[in-house]
């Protein structure tokens, strides 16, 4: 070790190459597993030991309805032990937390008593619930909040026994979760728990359909998680589940013929939330795998450079290396001596990349948490450092050691005692020009620029990807439009007294100054609150058939005041937004062509469902009296969701929208705390939830977030891989030309020119940059079919971003090779003669 340590100070250059390349390529490849560990494989709970399973209720046809459960279907699988040893209850809500100065609309879950025990959770301070604070319709007011909630208000030592506001309510916080605990989600945590028996204290935010007294039979709130008796597997536990069927089915409301329903039991879900069936999850271990294999290659790529580096030392080390031998050192001795060598540079660049990869996952914790501080949810954090970090980045640094050392250390021992005693430093013992081309340093170098060249190609397309996402026409406009969120359910305010606050809300916001539409909205585009109905064609080709729409109610001029296009007919007038008229309903284009077809839908009339399980049209019957533009929601879906706009009046809201349009976008931004302070004024029992920038309540949305998070992370993995093999290529002509000296000077003494040494060394980069990029192009088809079912719009053989890739890699790597050779040219051959 002390050796290994004296050697490689000796040459600092090429210690601090090694050192920093290795850092680069672990600080990434940790850094990339911190985010892998925490969004797919981190254990969903903490005790392993329970044997968890989702449980969903459908119907027993095939229409597969799938719908949440009832208490009493609750309490029967409970009781069921033929299957689960504890089954436990959530619902989920969203609601106001905070005092007025700071409110923030927040995801909270509601848990029966058992829930943190069945998923092995202890308690960091205070307690859990009790039985009795979990019995249906009990509302106590008691809470337990999330480490990551208490977190974000600054760690307050007198937490435990205080209030915490929520609807305008106080309640008293009785424990605090542990650190990373979020329930079932790996990522997100609720920022508090209520126990399940405080529904009826959120009538108007809890998730489901039907009352929120749990009692009454159709009250489908809950959603339930089990867990399996012992020994029992999801495979066997099927054959068990008839009996339960029997029994969930004796209730009241599922007597009914054809109302038949059935258990599906699945895996706890890491990405849904709230779903009522089972979601579709097999594309996470192929993500998760993609997300490992980049950073990976980079740093194959950087063994690869350090494996040509140590080819080179080792090619300078052959007399030392015999002289050892010859003095009796056994080949086994040596190969330690150099594994040992590669083994510092390899902890040292261990160290570096630990301090890389955390300062990367706290760049990357700020910008993913800058993202969730707009949105409801909560980002479950976690140090970005553990001993699974550790134990990843000392493995790396093991298997670099073998990547790069092992293969320069054989060779280097395979060594002729005689020649080498009598061979200079430095100077070739192999000659031919194919040895020299083929040599192993210049595979492994074409081996560098063809993986280069793959991940180049990988990050265009991510970049493509995420330009093409980000830029997606949303069918709406942002510019110089501000949106604010007052939500009349979290006040007192009396539900016969809301329409006349949002007419006075609208009527102050359109009087401010700069401002040329103002309008209310139930929902807005890119959000997580968009709500969902089956619509009938009245008359349509297939009347009986629904389709699901999402629906909003808006006021007279909200398609202005958002810009969205009017196709045909006419917008909402004054007395249909007040509630008067007959009953009316404006769709867009994408609802009218699967209603109607090729019909013109003008004047035609449209029925939503009854609802429940049965989806029949109703009694209400609407007109038809516009087309509009389709709005995007997201940005994955391949064509915008089917809308259904309704007049406000008729169809009354309490969660509303204020959209203000500004006629120019800086009176806009400067606007939004005038607007705060307006609303706050108008109607002091009812602030603002928030008050931003459409476009920036827009790039608020997870799902963009994310992809310009991967864009730019894989555009860093092609750099690095770029950064990397330039320094390789660098690196060898550089020996190569060293080696050459004496050649070259005995050339130019010749009468050589000094075009055609540069040529010569030229000619050979060229042809092994062509060969590597020839192989490079193969793999990168390859990772481009792979990548592209997974990226937005992107064609697996895009030409243009497979060219840009190559052209780039190309220069890059002839002017590496230039180098050199312009150093070449300028030996001076009667110092070259004297290096004998």
């Amino acid at each position: 070790m002390k050796y290994a340590l004296r050697s490689l100070a000796k040459s600092p250059g090429f210690t601090t190459v090694a050192v920093l390349t290795l850092a680069l390529a672990i600080g990434v490849n940790t850094a990339t597993y911190s985010f892998v560990r925490d969004l797919f494989l981190r254990p969903l709970v903490r005790d392993q030991r329970a044997n968890l399973v989702s449980l969903y209720t459908s119907r027993a046809d095939t229409q597969r309805d799938f719908r949440r459960f009832s208490y009493q279907e609750f309490l029967t699988l409970r009781n069921s032990r033929e299957a689960f040893s504890d089954v436990t209850a959530m619902a989920f809500a969203t609601v106001a937390l905070g005092r007025s100065d700071h409110l923030k609309r927040s995801f909270v879950c509601l848990v029966s008593e058992n829930y943190f025990d069945l998923l092995g959770a202890q308690p960091l301070q205070g307690r859990f619930f009790s039985r009795e604070e979990s019995r249906p319709n009990a509302a106590l007011p008691v809470v337990v909040a999330s480490h990551a909630y208490w977190q974000r208000l600054g760690r307050p030592a007198d937490f435990l026994g205080s209030q915490l506001s929520i609807n305008g309510r106080d309640f008293t916080v009785v424990g605090l979760a542990p650190e990373g605990f979020g329930g079932l989600h790996s990522s997100i945590t609720p920022a508090v728990w209520l126990p399940l028996g405080a529904a009826p204290l959120f009538s108007d935010h809890l998730w489901g359909s039907g009352s929120t007294d749990l009692l009454r039979e159709d009250s489908h709130r809950l959603h339930l998680v089990g867990s399996f008796q012992l020994g029992l597997t999801l495979e066997t536990a099927t054959q068990r589940i008839a009996l339960i069927d029997t029994r969930l089915n004796a209730h009241a409301t599922l007597s009914g013929p054809g109302s038949a329903r059935q258990l599906v039991i699945a895996p706890p879900s890491r990405m849904s939330l709230g779903n009522v069936e089972p979601a579709d999850e097999h594309q996470l271990a192929t993500i998760a795998a993609l997300v490992l294999g980049m950073p990976l290659i980079v740093l194959l790529v950087a063994c690869l450079n350090l494996a040509n580096l140590l080819l080179a030392r080792g090619t300078a080390r052959q007399r030392e290396i015999a002289i050892r031998l010859a003095l009796g050192a056994s080949r086994w001795q040596v190969v330690r001596q150099l594994l040992l060598e590669g083994l510092v540079l390899a902890l040292g660049g261990g160290v570096l990349g630990l301090l890389l990869s955390w300062w990367l996952g706290d760049l990357l914790l700020h910008s993913t948490a800058e993202k969730f501080g707009a949105s409801v949810f909560t980002l479950n954090t976690y140090p970005p450092i553990d001993a699974s970090s550790l134990a990843v980045t000392f493995g790396l640094c093991v298997a670099a050691t073998l990547v790069f050392s092992l293969g320069p250390a054989l060779r280097a021992i395979r060594v002729n005692l005689i020649d080498d005693l009598k061979s200079q430093p430095g100077e070739p013992t192999a000659g031919g020009t194919w040895n020299r081309f083929f040599s192993l340093r210049h595979c492994l170098v074409m081996g560098q620029i063809a993986l280069a060249l793959m991940l180049l190609f990988g990050a265009a397309l991510f970049v493509r990807g995420s330009r093409n996402a980000t830029r997606l026409d949303p069918g709406f406009a942002t510019h110089g439009r501000l949106v604010a969120n007052v939500d009349y359910t979290f006040g007192a305010t009396a539900k016969d007294d809301i329409p006349g606050r949002q007419k006075a809300l609208l009527a102050h916001a359109a009087t401010l100054p700069g401002v040329s539409h103002a309008a209310l909205s139930s929902a807005v585009p890119y959000n997580f609150e968009q709500n969902y109905w089956p619509i009938f064609g009245v008359g349509a080709a297939t009347p009986d058939t629904a389709r699901s729409a999402a629906y909003t109610s808006v006021s007279h001029g909200y398609f202005d005041a958002l810009g969205i296009r009017l196709l045909r007919g006419r917008d909402f007038s004054a007395t249909e937004s007040s509630g008067g008229g007959p009953p009316v309903a404006i769709i867009d284009e994408s609802l009218a062509r699967s209603l109607f077809g090729d019909a013109d839908p003008l004047g035609r009339h449209i029925s939503p469902s009854t609802g429940g399980t049965d989806h029949r049209p109703s009694n209400r019957v609407l007109e038809v009296i516009g087309i509009v533009r389709s709005p995007r929601d997201d940005i994955f879906g391949e064509h915008p969701p089917r809308r259904v706009y309704y007049p406000l009046g008729q169809h009354p809201i309490r969660n509303t929208y204020l959209h203000v349009t500004f006629a120019s976008p800086t009176h806009a931004s400067a606007a939004v705390a005038q607007l705060r302070r307006e609303l706050v004024t108008l109607d002091p029992e009812n602030p603002p939830l928030f008050v931003r920038r459409l476009g920036d309540f827009v790039d608020q949305n997870i799902n963009l977030g994310l992809i310009r998070i991967a864009a730019i992370a894989f555009s860093a993995f092609g750099g690095v891989a770029l950064l990397l093999a330039l320094v390789g290529v660098y690196g060898v002509k550089a020996h190569a030309v060293a080696r050459r000296t004496r050649e070259i000077g005995i050339r130019m003494a010749l009468g050589a020119q000094r075009g055609h040494v540069l040529a010569l060394v030229l000619r050979q980069g060229a042809l092994q940059t062509t060969i590597g990029i020839a192989a490079g192009l193969v793999l990168a088809l390859l990772a481009g079919q792979a990548l592209s079912k997974m990226l937005y719009r992107v064609n697996p053989f895009d030409p243009l971003s497979l060219a840009a890739a190559a052209i780039l890699l190309a220069t890059a790597t002839l002017l590496a090779c230039y180098l050199p050779a312009r150093r070449a040219t300028r030996v001076d051959p009667i110092a070259a003669l004297r290096t004998e």
